[in-house]
């Protein structure tokens, strides 16, 4: 049998499908959306790391989001709300749906009020990944880590993990609907 020779990116691009996957067997756990949330962090760790992993999930109207899980309870506990600013950050992630990538603290730190605590923390790479479903923002999920450790090849393998935690963002009414 010949067998095609894989290139880096292929094997890369398989192993991160595989451990996506792994989030999509977390769908048939009971204990939603924390099951889909944990496994998904367990994902990312795997593939792009990070030291912060949270999630937000937006908010009927649209103007703010609410913390639906965080790594560091203490400095970004669930429950936590935020407005949509209207910045560069809204436009790209809210409006384009688009991921946002910033490689250090100078890239961030005019888009965001708590960039202080952030680079307190150690913080100096952001990416914020946005979970859409049926042309609708549902939430971001939000990844930091050390000055750096971000660059543009994560973002892919990124966005192919965030889009699975879809199932939990979409809410009580669709969640109740199925059960």
């Amino acid at each position: 049998m010949n067998q095609a020779v894989k290139s880096p990116y292929d094997k890369q691009m398989s192993d991160i499908l595989q451990v996506a996957l792994g989030v999509q067997r977390a769908w048939a756990a009971p204990n939603q959306p924390g099951a889909t949330l944990e496994a998904a962090g367990e994902a990312f760790a795997k593939t792009v790391g990070h030291r912060l992993y949270t999630v937000t999930q937006m908010l009927s109207g649209g103007l703010e989001v609410e913390r639906i899980y965080s790594t560091n309870i203490t400095i970004y506990p669930v429950g936590g709300r935020k407005p949509m600013l209207p910045n560069a950050h809204t436009q790209r992630v809210r409006a384009e749906m688009k991921p946002f990538l910033a490689k250090t603290p100078a890239e961030f730190a005019p888009l965001f009020p708590d960039h202080e605590t952030i680079t307190s923390l150690g913080l100096g790479s952001v990416m914020n990944l946005p979970v859409v479903f049926g042309g609708l923002l549902l939430g971001t999920v939000n990844l930091l880590d050390s000055e750096g450790a971000y660059q543009e090849q994560h973002v892919e393998q990124a966005m192919l993990i965030a889009q699975q935690i879809a199932p939990a963002l979409l809410g009580p009414s669709v969640q109740d609907a199925i059960h």
